[in-house]
This record gives structure tokens, C-alpha cells and sequence, in this order.
């Protein structure tokens, strides 16, 4: 069987330590390097306003795991995020039923690329913004004269 690219978002107890939270990734980690996945991209989305309350909790920590693996792997991931008590909720997709080492090495590439242009866009920007506040950067509208009819007298 073909490994598959899995998504799963977690959201976990909103009031947890930093070491607490260390622990549940390197557990998280292991259970993904056990399986023989390989992680595609992970992102801590941080603590965040839930639209109801779980738990009586008001606000949840959220983690995006993204990862190649066997559906064995995924199913062995959801036991052991069903048995944490940290856990409050978790959701797995299924992205790509057929996701190969050539797929993740240039969904790896992808994402890479996509981080160079954002900050690319964020130097440029912080560029222009720096020019504007020197005046170098004089706009349009100073040079533009505003008559109220729209004709122009001579």
C-alpha cells in the first residue's frame, strides 16, 4: 500500500506549560518517527478563542501536523491523542491517498519557496515603508491638481 499524506489539527488545554507542550511534541514526534512518517510541515497556531466552549474552556492551543505515512500510523496517532488527557479535540484528513517520496520532497521544495517569497514581500515592504517615512517615496497625489468641474481653466 502506498503511504498517504495525512493532516491532523489538535487542539489541546489552552493553560499548559511550555515544558508540558515540548513533551507532547516529542511524543508526537515519536509516534510519527516510530511509524517511519516523515513530517511535511508543522505549525503551532498557538493559543486561540474557541467559537464554543470545550470543556469549559473558552480558548484552546492548536497544532497542525501535516506527514507521509501508512494509515496504520494514523490510526496508531488517533489512539494515543484519544487516551491524552491534555487533549480536547483532534481531526485527521486524509490529503493524498497516494503521496510518494517524490511528492513529499517537492511539497517540502513548495513550501520552502513559498517562505522565501513571503519574506521577499516582507522585506519589500518594510523597504517601501522605511522610503516613505524619509519622504523619498512622493505620491501621486501632490502632483495631481483636483478642479471641481473636471476642466481645466487657463
Amino acid at each position: 500500500m502506498h503511504p498517504r499524506r495525512y493532516e491532523t489539527l489538535i487542539l489541546l488545554a489552552p493553560n499548559l506549560e511550555a515544558t508540558v507542550m515540548e513533551t507532547f511534541k516529542n511524543k508526537v514526534d515519536g509516534i510519527l518517527s516510530a511509524g517511519k512518517g516523515q513530517l511535511v510541515k508543522f505549525e503551532d497556531w498557538g493559543r486561540r478563542r474557541l467559537s464554543y466552549p470545550v470543556q469549559k474552556e473558552m480558548f484552546g492551543h492548536y497544532l497542525l501536523y501535516d506527514f507521509q505515512g501508512s494509515p496504520a500510523l494514523a490510526s496508531e496517532l488517533e489512539r494515543n491523542l484519544k487516551i491524552d488527557e491534555k487533549v480536547f479535540k483532534y481531526l485527521t484528513l486524509v490529503l493524498d491517498k497516494k503521496f510518494t517520496d517524490e511528492d513529499l520532497e517537492a511539497a517540502k521544495q513548495k513550501l520552502l519557496d513559498e517562505a522565501a517569497r513571503r519574506e521577499a514581500e516582507k522585506a519589500k515592504a518594510s523597504q517601501a515603508e522605511a522610503d516613505g517615512e524619509t519622504g523619498e517615496g512622493e505620491s501621486d497625489d501632490d502632483e495631481l491638481e483636483n478642479d471641481d468641474d473636471g476642466v481645466d481653466e487657463e
